[in-house]
């Protein structure tokens, strides 16, 4: 610590006198003294890596100080080597060169041989090769006596050195290493009756209680752009809560530890200390997870444990203490498997961190909104597989001689790319195990790296991970949103605590299910039949609108309601299904409900130019103008080709005629969809149709022969469309004339009629076209051949007409009933049966089988009378030519649908 002098006296047990200077006033000293476990046996390593390699180092080391003490010259230390001597044992005799030695490293004695080379009998350029030798091998030696993590290759570099450096260095006398490398190769369990001293570090900038690494068996591997990301978090100043997120046994302490180290190392680290916290309660050992005793398994447990490792006042409480070392030294507090412990209460805590200090979590899952989360992943394929190799030599095993593939398959496919499941596996077979066996029964795996964090999942959470073993595929929100049909609010935040346990991530704007965690819920959390079966039930419904919006896309392409790019990703699916439903709901002028699932669709897909087109078109009928108006601009900005833009400006230029009567803006508009879609028929006949309204009528005449050309190959649709252009043509072409011009009116809407009644089968809105034409000839009732022909159309279209309850129909019956008297008897009779109401008369019947016939339309009618107001009846049992307006008599009779009449005969013609 930088502010700190340690004066340690080392053995097995290393006690600790710290005086520590503090820049607040009111604590300008404090004295602690106490036992201080710095891990110092290295008989508990592994035999393969650090026994070895230390073994080795102190090889070297030993014949070099023989060398420098054989030389019998005055050995000349530097200040800064003595005040090493003294920090590392104060009650040394410095006058004593074997015992100064002892407490100096490898690179002290490099340094001093190098420095005076004629005094230890080499020449300069001696000096020079052997300076050159050793750099390569330091910074390994430093690793290995210092406890730091090792890296791969690491014991590679070593054994190299074992090998040849009495020949390459061989004016040196190197017999302990030759007897070492003996040993290694003749029966190396000598080395473990051996009692190996952690070397202290001299000076630390940093004082910290960082554990031994755990991957000695092959050093650590790969990972170097996360080790260098989490540093540079941990280093930045923005960030006060950092979560290492991942599933378990995915290495989120290795990389911690990995990280740490190198930061004590960095020369722009500024933390003063760094404590480390560990809640780990289980471990793998040979192959087994096992509790570990006395772990660290509640809050106040982690105050106590984490007191034990600083200044400490006796008045404090444990939590104080802690809270008062980080307020006076910058501190970076570790803690270890976070998830084992109460989140609400590490909460508390965390917000009382002082801000010159940081926390760094390990953890399978995050802890809220107050930390940053960096995920961690398994291991790429490259690291993976070596990994595998390097732990299969490790345990002797030929695992290592399988070829890449396989290592692959093993390690993506069954073993999750963990660090942990792959030492599972490989330590497994080390005990015996066979490679099928481990492979179909990783249950105890699978529950190890998954527990502590299904159970604290909301039961929101715990649905949409069902939902991903149902579907079995990604998924995006909308389709979560979909399946379980719960509050917005409610879903994000679920989705939010399923992202901080890394059990789901996101990529793409879908989200994905990791394998471990499939494994996991299948084994012990999987859906029941009732969610299973509601899931599919949805999936189908959903298919079955998505098909429908496809049918409709293909026959009508150009309908407000058609959609389109939805098929493109499961979000834009999603927000049709939602764009159907409000649509249906506007029809209703349901306008509240409908707004909702435009919103709906919104949330799921925002940049989906469909929604806004449809929200306009909704908006519109709602007479919300503004509104409109501003989602068509947005639909507008976001759509994505041409054709897609041509169908929004169509839908623009008819909002404009209709709803806002702006002709010019509506042509600038429907010229531009022209522009995209140049023989597109209904583009064109909407164009027609704006040149009509503003008074161009031979331009729009024009257009609807070009159109009519081509009359053949028109669907049903833009044959009544065309013709009620024409019609309308011709109806305003009528307007133009006086009623003197009765004989010039009359043939304009005639030719309108007649383009109608060429239509194969005419549709409601070609009729309500003819309608209005028809209106315009009832104010010819003074012209003999226009009221004939009136009442010759109304005949033909008679029961077509009648089912039209339109106000222009109403005025012409009115109309001409008020001119009764001033048409000829005759016609008058004629027109009577089609604009009289003949229900007015069935009322005062009261016998239950006389009645007047009111409606009749193809294959069927009506009879009504003051007990009935509509008796269905097939145009089959009328036995005579009785027809609209006659009063009939008839038979009853039962049908599934009701009561029907049969033999029916005219009893008198009515008249009037």
């Amino acid at each position: 610590m930088k502010n700190m002098i340690l004066e340690l006296s080392f053995s097995v047990e290393i006690e600790a006198h710290i005086i520590v200077n503090l820049k607040n006033a009111n604590w300008a000293k404090i004295c602690y003294e106490g036992k201080l476990e710095m891990g110092v046996i290295m008989q508990s390593f592994n035999l393969s890596t650090r026994i070895i390699m230390f073994s080795i180092c102190t090889s070297f080391e030993y014949d070099l100080k023989r060398h420098i003490l054989g030389s019998n010259s005055k050995i000349e230390y530097t200040a800064d080597m003595i005040s090493k001597v003294k920090f590392r044992n104060p009650k040394i005799d410095i006058e004593n060169d074997e015992d100064v030695l002892n407490q100096l490293d490898l690179g002290d004695f490099i340094y001093i041989i190098t420095s005076n080379p004629f005094n230890y009998k080499i020449n300069n350029e001696k000096a020079k090769i052997l300076q050159l030798y050793f750099e390569k091998l330091i910074p390994v030696r430093n690793r290995v006596m210092h406890t730091k993590p090792l890296e791969l290759g690491d014991r590679a570099i070593l054994i190299e050195f074992l090998d040849d450096i009495d020949r390459k260095i061989n004016w040196i006398n190197w017999n302990e290493t030759i007897n070492t490398r003996s040993i290694l190769n003749e029966d190396p369990s000598k080395l473990v009756i051996k009692k190996y001293i952690k070397v202290i570090e001299y000076n630390p900038d940093v004082y910290h209680n960082l554990p031994d690494p755990e991957f000695d068996d092959t050093g650590y591997i790969g990972r170097k752009k996360e080790v260098n990301e989490i540093k540079e978090l941990v280093k930045n100043r923005k960030n006060q809560i950092i979560t290492i997120i991942g599933n378990g046994g995915i290495g989120k302490t290795a990389i911690a530890v990995k990280t740490l180290y190198e930061l004590i190392d960095d020369a722009n680290n500024d933390f003063e200390a760094i404590i480390w916290i560990s809640l780990k309660t289980k471990t793998l050992s040979k192959g087994e997870f096992k509790l570990i005793e006395n772990s660290v398994n509640d809050i106040s447990k982690l105050y106590v444990y984490g007191e034990k490792n600083i200044i400490a006042d006796d008045s404090l409480s444990p939590k104080e203490n802690l809270l008062n070392f980080m307020e006076h030294f910058k501190v970076l507090l570790v803690i270890d498997n976070l998830e084992t412990i109460n989140n609400e209460e590490i909460n508390v805590f965390i917000k009382e961190i002082p801000e010159k200090s940081k926390l760094l979590i390990t953890s399978r899952h995050g802890i809220g909104e107050l930390e940053y989360r960096y995920n961690l992943d398994g291991m790429n394929a490259k690291d993976a597989i070596t990994y595998f190799r390097e732990l299969s030599k490790y345990f002797g095993l030929d695992l290592y001689k399988k070829s890449d593939q396989e290592i692959k398959t093993i390690v993506n496919e069954y073993l999750y790319s963990s660090p942990l499941s792959i030492k599972w596996f490989i330590s497994g077979i080390f005990n015996g195990l066979d490679e099928s066996s481990l492979l179909a029964n990783k249950d105890e795996l699978v529950e190890f790296c998954m527990s502590n964090v299904y159970q604290k999942l909301s039961t929101i959470s715990k649905k949409i991970l069902q939902l991903f073993l149902i579907e079995n595929k990604e998924l995006s929100l909308g389709e979560i949103d979909y399946f379980l049909e719960t509050n917005d609010v409610v879903l994000r935040q679920s989705i939010n605590e399923l992202l901080s346990t890394n059990m789901i991530k996101l990529a793409s704007g879908n989200y994905s299910l990791n394998d471990m965690a499939r494994d996991y819920l299948s084994l012990y959390h999987a859906p029941d039949n009732e969610f299973v079966i509601s899931t599919f039930s949805k999936r189908k419904v959903l298919n079955n609108i998505l098909q429908d919006i496809k049918v409709k896309n293909e026959n009508d392409p150009f309908h407000p309601r058609s959609l389109f790019a939805n098929l493109e990703n499961e979000n834009r699916k999603l927000a049709s299904f939602y764009l159907s439903k409000a649509l249906e709901s506007s029809s209703r002028k349901s306008w509240e409900e409908s707004l909702k699932f435009v919103d709906k669709a919104a949330n799921i897909s925002p940049d989906y130019f469909e929604v806004y087109k449809i929200k306009a078109y909704i908006l519109a009928e709602k007479m919300e103008l503004f509104n409109a108006l501003t989602n068509y601009q947005i639909a507008l900005e976001k759509c994505e080709g041409k054709f897609e833009r041509a169908t929004i400006l169509l839908l623009f230029a008819v909002f404009y005629v209709i709803k806002m009567y702006e002709l010019e803006k509506a042509l600038e508009l429907i010229l531009e969809a022209e522009s995209y879609r140049p023989n597109e028929v209904v583009i064109l006949l909407e164009k027609s149709r704006i040149l009509m309204y503003l008074g161009k009528y031979d331009d729009a005449e024009a257009i609807m022969e070009k159109i009519n050309m081509n009359r053949a190959d028109l669907n049903l649709k833009m044959e009544n469309v065309l013709a009620s252009r024409y019609a309308d043509l011709f109806k305003r072409r009528a307007e133009k004339f006086e009623l003197r011009d009765a004989r010039k009116k009359l043939s304009f809407l005639k030719r309108g009629i007649e383009e109608i009644e060429k239509v194969s089968k005419i549709d409601t809105k070609s009729y309500l076209t003819m309608v209005n034409l028809l209106k315009e000839i009832s104010s010819l009732y003074f012209d003999e051949e226009a009221m004939v022909y009136l009442a010759s159309v109304l005949k033909t279209h008679f029961s077509h007409l009648k089912s039209i309850n339109h106000r222009n129909l109403h005025r012409m019956n009115e109309y001409l009933i008020s001119r009764k008297h001033e048409i000829p008897k005759d016609l008058y009779t004629s027109l009577e049966k089609y604009i009289y109401d003949f229900k007015l008369d069935a009322n005062k019947i009261n016998e239950d089988h006389i009645g007047i016939i009111v409606f009749i339309r193809d294959h069927f009618g009506f009879i009504a009378n003051a007990k009935n107001k509509s008796l269905y009846f097939n145009i089959q049992n009328i036995m005579d030519d009785s027809e609209v307006g006659d009063k009939v008599e008839f038979e009853i009779y039962s049908t599934p649908r009701g009561p029907a009449a049969k033999n029916i005969r005219r009893v008198q013609l009515l008249e009037y």
